[in-house]
Order: structure tokens, then C-alpha cells, then sequence
């Protein structure tokens, strides 16, 4: 008898999905060559060379979860140890500022505070997107 096959959780969806964006920022930011700089402390490494996306706004927040504004290529380091420090997420905040402009991280910011709840097909849709993308830039920087 062939079991049939268990439906992913939309939260597993969306996880899924999480690492797709993470692996696309990397390759959208990357150079024509493959290298990326990290978003805190400026090093320059391939996009696949213990460079992370790393989430402004934790992944905790599903609102801003899977948004791409809130995910930036960062060195595994300032991912997993400074941005956990007052000076990192300042050199951070500081990087989407520049990035983007006061208003819109204040507002990336509030939106974190909201309720999100995503149906099954806005997942489908964000993830054929970057599924897309990832493509695309894999082309672009030969990868």
C-alpha cells in the first residue's frame, strides 16, 4: 500500500520559501563575477562562500518574513554573531537607511508588528517569482 504523500504546513511552506529569498538575495546582489559584499562589515566574497542572507527583521516576524527589502547578503559571521549586538544591528539599520530611506525602514519596521497570514496560493506565487529569479541570476553570473 503506497502511503500518500503528507501536505506541507503553510508554515513549512513559507520556510521553504524563506531560504529560496535568502539564496536569491545573494545572487541578485552578487556582481557579474559571483561576489557579493556583506551588508555590516563590507567583505567581499562569491555569493556562495559562507555569505547568508541575512534577515533585517528577524524571521520570527511572519509579516516581513519572506519580504525581500528585509533580507540582504551578509557574511556568516556579522549573520550569526553581530547582528545580535546593539553596534551590528546599528551597522545594519544603518545599511537599510542607505539602501532604502528613513521612511521606508520605519515602515518595513511596522509592518513587522502586523498580523500576516498567507493562504497556500500567495506562497505558490512568491516562490515560482523566486524561483524565477534564482534562474535568472545563476545565468547572469554563470553559477
Amino acid at each position: 500500500e503506497v502511503m500518500a504523500k503528507k501536505t506541507k504546513t503553510i508554515a513549512k511552506e513559507v520556510d521553504d520559501v524563506a531560504k529560496l529569498m535568502q539564496k536569491l538575495v545573494r545572487l541578485k546582489a552578487a556582481d557579474d563575477n559571483g561576489y557579493v559584499r556583506c551588508c555590516t562589515c563590507g567583505v567581499v566574497r562569491l555569493w556562495n562562500d559562507r555569505m547568508q542572507g541575512a534577515h533585517f527583521i528577524s524571521r520570527g516576524k511572519l509579516a516581513t518574513k519572506i519580504m525581500i527589502e528585509n533580507c540582504h547578503p551578509a557574511c556568516a559571521s556579522c549573520n550569526q554573531w553581530a547582528h545580535k549586538t546593539t553596534l551590528g544591528i546599528l551597522e545594519y539599520r544603518r545599511y537599510m537607511v542607505g539602501m532604502y530611506d528613513e521612511d521606508a525602514v520605519d515602515e518595513l519596521e511596522a509592518l513587522s508588528r502586523t498580523i500576516k497570514k498567507y493562504n497556500r496560493a500567495e506562497v505558490a506565487d512568491i516562490k515560482s517569482d523566486f524561483q524565477a529569479q534564482i534562474k535568472f541570476h545563476q545565468t547572469r553570473i554563470g553559477a
